[in-house]
This record gives structure tokens, sequence and C-alpha cells, in this order.
């Protein structure tokens, strides 16, 4: 074994020594007379175990132990020699890392190498231990997908750095990063697949942060950065658009080829919050409106954002008892005919009695509603109290032999679902109402996903007797080959370009066109947004055939609906 024996005294270093030589087991021993000196061998050299006089001329004993645990790379044995007994030294020897504690009279060949050995050997257990530890502490703190940090190991970090931020005011910023539409890449290429390609991500984004950055996988498809040292008040910024820039590429997994981007937010230290938990709240807030305001870009926190955001989580909340607490409101507006202005039908329009906010628009709930997954619970609420009260007017008109249909607005996610034919025919059988007075207006957007499929069922609720209207139409996507494929009998021309009458000469140029289109495909055109004589007048000379608007009727309760619009039928009945 190789030794390095650390005394100031030449006589007790020769004995031990000569007690040593006496050891049936072989010892080489190198011999400093200082603690400086000794510290600068093991500095250079390693040795099996150390033989460490307490009291040095430039150092005792324990100021040496602490020097060593905080230097050396490898666990070396320690056996501190005294030439005073004391218990509380022994102890305290021992806590900070020597193995034995030995008297100077009691060294002898025997019990010198013994002590040698067990410290040895306690030595090695603890480097076992400590190499354990680390191993644990790995894998506690780092992601086992991408060896990044984790979530855990994350927080710790950020919590020491928040505690340096305050001491010296320096500025800090999280940037937590989102993949756009993950969940659609393990849908369709499997998770194996998207574990592949998080990897990649990772590795990616590795390049792209600086070595004073600290990079953290902390959900499944969710990375955040730690940003420091930050070279200017902007520099967060400039990091986010590097980590976007970082998705321009496709990413090769095998022969596959994959385009993904991000949604980033930034949250500054002392601007946004103060602690490691609202730091990461808020850098989560400006992520959601990147993801709001389209994906694929980066969105600082703000006091305003996070108003937003509070809202948007009342009616998230609000949302899921409304139904249940009756708070869902159906209104009516009349469609009339551009010529004779008679009431023709009416559209369903869906409102919300929030308790606390009073009614609410579709604007206000809608989008957060087909984020959370209930546009088909509230789509059948609509489909079912639409019919049960168009059902109810058609008895009350009866004996006037009128009936009036209604339109009812059908989303995506309704649209895209099983079995719709199985759906609207299940309702109107319910209801009692034949299916030609039930018109279901769909937007173009929500026909680009799967367009023969979607064709294929539209046309089963078609052969219902069911009319089936374009909504908005004009402001979506591929107008001509959506009249081509799908069984289209009405077309909603949008109120933005009704609005350009007597006002934009190119607006009414195209508002003609698309009353002409309309015609052309023998559907009928219905315009909406009709407000002043100016629009309706305009709307009736190039041929539309049903105007819609707050000229005619604004949007009414059932009650006033019933009262304004129905009653006078009844009355011209009997005249």
């Amino acid at each position: 074994m190789r030794l390095l024996l650390i005394d100031d005294d030449e006589v007790d270093r020769e004995a031990i020594v000569r007690a040593l030589g006496q050891s049936v087991h072989r010892f080489h021993v190198t011999e400093a007379n200082c603690a400086k000196e000794g510290l600068d061998m093991a500095a250079r050299r390693h040795f099996d175990g150390i033989l460490l006089d307490y009291l040095l001329p430039d150092a005792n004993g324990l100021e040496v132990l602490t020097h060593l645990n905080r230097t050396s790379r490898d666990q070396t044995a320690v056996v501190m020699i005294s030439r005073y007994e004391d218990e509380r030294l022994a102890e305290r020897c021992i806590e900070l890392g020597a193995q034995d504690f030995l008297l100077k009279d009691e060294v002898t060949s025997g019990r010198l190498t013994r002590s040698i050995r067990n410290a040895k050997q306690r030595s090695a257990m603890a480097q076992a231990l400590r190499i354990s530890h680390e191993k644990l502490k790995e894998l506690a703190e780092h992601d086992s997908l991408t060896k990044l940090v984790n979530r855990y190991g994350f927080e710790l970090c950020l919590n020491r750095a928040l505690s340096q931020v305050k001491r010296q005011r320096d500025m800090l910023a999280v940037i937590l990063l989102d993949l756009d539409d993950f969940k659609g890449i393990n849908d369709t290429l499997g998770h194996q697949m998207g574990d592949i390609l998080l990897v990649e991500v990772a590795s990616r984004l590795s390049k792209v942060v600086r070595e004073s950055d600290l990079i953290a996988r902390i959900g499944g498809d969710e990375f955040v950065v730690l940003v420091t040292e930050q070279e200017g008040r902007y520099f967060p910024l400039s990091l986010a658009k590097r980590l976007l820039k970082a998705f321009e590429d496709s990413f090769h997994i095998g022969e596959t080829e994959i385009m993904i981007s991000a949604s980033l937010g930034i949250a500054m230290y002392g601007e946004s919050a103060d602690s490691a938990s609202e730091l990461l709240k808020c850098a989560d807030i400006a992520m959601y409106r990147a993801k709001k305001l389209g994906r694929n870009q980066a969105q600082f926190y703000s006091e305003e954002l996070d108003r937003e955001v509070r809202q948007r989580n009342r009616i998230e909340q609000g949302l899921k008892k409304a139904i249940k607490n009756n708070e869902l409101r159906l209104y009516y507006q009349g469609k009339f005919d551009a010529v004779s202005g008679r009431l023709m039908g009416m559209e369903a329009l869906l409102r919300w009695m929030h308790p606390e906010d009073g009614l609410l628009g579709p604007d206000a709930f809608l989008p957060v509603a087909e984020e959370i997954g209930m546009m088909e619970d509230i789509g059948n609420w609509v489909l079912y109290t639409a019919l049960k009260q168009t059902r109810a007017w058609q008895l009350l008109l009866a004996d006037s032999g009128q009936a009036l249909p209604v339109a009812i607005n059908l989303s995506a996610s309704q649209i895209g679902g099983e079995s719709l034919s199985d759906k609207i025919k299940g309702a109107l059988d319910l209801s009692g109402l034949p299916p030609q007075l039930l018109e279901l207006e769909i937007t173009e957007n929500a026909l680009i996903e799967e367009p023969k499929q979607l064709a294929r069922e539209l046309e089963q609720v078609v052969a219902l007797g069911v009319t089936l209207a374009l909504d908005d139409f004009g402001t979506g996507f591929s107008s001509l080959e959506h009249l081509r494929h799908f069984p289209i009998q009405v077309l909603k021309i949008d109120k933005s370009f009704v609005a350009t009458v007597n006002k934009d000469d190119k607006g009414c140029r195209l508002l003609s066109a698309l009353i002409n289109f309309a015609r052309g495909f023998d559907v009928i055109a219905v315009a909406e947004g009709i407000e002043t004589e100016e629009q309706a007048k305009f709307c009736r000379d190039r041929g539309c055939d049903l105007l819609q608007g707050y000229l005619y009727s604004k949007p009414l309760t059932v009650e006033e609906f019933e009262q304004n619009l129905i009653r006078p039928l009844l009355s011209l009945s009997r005249h």
C-alpha cells in the first residue's frame, strides 16, 4: 500500500515507518513534515492511505481533512494520529471523514497495520456508498429518455439560482417550450417514434443553449430553459428565437421525415414573479398565449395575459357545470324573404347566462369548450333543444299552414364524430320534427380534414331530408371544391362582405360575385349581417334569396321570438 505520512516530528515519523516495516504487509511510505507539503503531494499523486498528525505547525488535522474533502478527486483512507487522548476530538475527526483515530503511544506494528487496513476497507465502503448515492441522485434528477435534467432536478437548480440572484440582484428568466401537436405524432406514428423524436429535439435544443444555461425536460413534450448569465435585457427573447429556429429543419427518423414546431413562454424574475413555482406558472401562461395566437412563436408573460388566462380558467370551470345548472340559452334570429320581407325561418344562436358575468356570446366560451372537449355535449344540447322548440312552433302554426325551418350550427368536432346521420335521425325522432324543417350549418374550415369521408357522412344526413348549408361562405378554404364534393344546398354569405356595401367598390363587386356564384350553382343564397336598407336593396337587386340581420330582427329569446315574429304570422293567417 502507498501511504502518505504527514507529521512535523521527525522522531515520530521514524517510529511509524519502523513499525510499518515490521508488518507482514508491504507499505511504501512518502513523508511530509507540514500540512502544505502533505496537501501538495496528495494533490499530485494517489495514495491508498494518509497517516495524519492532528497537530501540525501550519494547520490542524481538522483543517487538513476539510481541505482533502473539498479537493480530493477520490476517497482516500485517513488515519488521524494524536499525542493526546480526546474522545470529542476523535468523534469530530470521524465526522469530517477520517476512518480511524489512533494515539501515538499506541503505535505498534500490528495496531498500526490493522488500523490502516480497516481504514482502507471503510474508505472503500464509503466510496461505494457515495457512488451509489450519486447514481440515485442522477436517476432522481435526470430524465431517463433524453438524459436532460427532469422537473425535480430543474426545480432544485431554479431555487438555487433564485437564491443567488436575490443576493446579487442579477437577471434570470425561464423559457418554457411545448411542442405543437405532439399528440398527433404519437397517434399517427406511434409512441416509440414519438420517443425518438423527443430525444432528437432534446439534442437539437441542447446545441442552441449556452453552457451557462440549463435545459430540462419537465413533462411529456415540455422543455424548459433556465437563463441566468444574461447578455442584456432582451437576451431571453433572442434565445427564444434561436430555439424556434431549431425547428425550421425537419427531423429525420429512419426513413421518416417529421416537421414539428413549438410554442414558447418567457417569464422574467422580478417582472413576472419572485418564486420558482410562480415563474413556471407565468411561463406556462405565456406559452398558452403563444399556442392561442397560432403556435410556432414566443410570448412574454404580462399582467394582462395573466388576467386573460384567469378569465379563461373561470370560463372552463363554469362550462363544466353550465349544462347541468341549466345556464345555456338559445336565442333565435329570423331569416326573411329578400323580396317580400316575410319570415321564412330562423337560426338558433347559443348564449350562456353566466352566473357572475351575465349573458355571454359564443365567442367568449366556445373556443374554450372546443379545447376542453365539451363541444359534442354542448352541440347535442343545442340540437335537441332547438328541435324541441321548433316542433312546438310547428304545432302552434299548424292551422296556418306555415312551417319555419330552424338552422343549427355544427362544430368541427360534431361533424368529425361517428354516425352523425344516426345522431341527427335520433334527435329528429325524439322531437317529432320533420327533417325538412332542419337546416345544418357547417363552416368551410370544418371540411378540410378527411373530405371524402365527411362527404359520405353528409350525403347520409341529406338523405334524411335535412338541408345542408355552408356558413361564412367566402372566408374559408377551397369554396369551389366544397360545392363540388359536398351536398350543399344553401350558401350563407359572410357579413364581412355585406358590410362593404357603399363603402368599398371592390368589396361590393365581390359580394355580387358571391351571390351570382350561388345562383349559378342553383343553391339558396342567404346574406348575413343586413343592418341597413342599402345593404338589403343591394343584395335583393342581385338575386339574393334570404336576408338575415338586425335590420329585420336581432337575436331574440324564445318568448320574444314567439311574441314578435310567430304570433304575427298567426294573425296574418286568420285574415
